[in-house]
């Protein structure tokens, strides 16, 4: 963690603990040096950016916002939640991705919870299916409002601004 905290403290300066503490608050299970790095800092603003743009437009569909953070057990955990492992959950196909799942029972029971959610919002334009998930309402950009995919999926709301907030004011022009 001191290797870290240095490491941080040439990107973030004089608001390295004030990262550390955005990212504990965003993602309370953090504990590990590589938790606190390894997240998407890059697309995620930008999804927000996009979501704010729809769901500010008058008799546009719903926004659904959602993030997958489940953590694939693989390999020592080296995938975390990488790009496109949700898809495999999406369509409860993990099975067939035994090698980045690892297909176990949390994976299958997630899978299950995922699946279910696309399935509605196909048939419907609303993911929410009534004891499956909790309920999960449009996002706004007031509400912030953003699905959680784990082992336990959550509903959270701006659960990253502060982090977000930070990342972005050490960005140099």
């Amino acid at each position: 963690m001191d290797e870290l905290k240095t490491s941080l403290t040439k990107k973030y300066g004089d608001k390295t603990d004030d990262y550390m503490a955005a990212v504990k608050k965003a993602y309370p299970n953090t504990a590990t040096p590589a938790g606190y790095t390894d997240m998407d800092l890059s697309f995620r603003p930008m999804a927000i950016k996009q979501a704010n743009l729809k769901s500010g437009v008058s008799g546009a569909a719903p926004v659904y916002m959602y993030l997958f953070a489940w953590q694939s057990p693989v390999n020592g955990g080296i995938y975390k939640a990488m790009h496109c492992m949700d898809i495999a959950f999406q369509f409860d196909n993990i099975s067939l991705c035994e090698q980045m799942t690892g297909g176990g029972k949390a994976a299958r029971a997630l899978a299950e919870k995922e699946s279910s959610a696309w399935i509605n919002f196909a048939r419907t334009g609303n993911p929410n299916v009534p004891g499956v998930l909790p309920q999960w309402p449009a996002y706004t950009e007031k509400n912030g409002a953003t699905m959680l995919f784990d082992n336990q999926c959550t509903l959270r709301k701006h659960h990253d601004e502060d982090l977000l907030k930070i990342v972005a004011a050490a960005v140099k022009p």
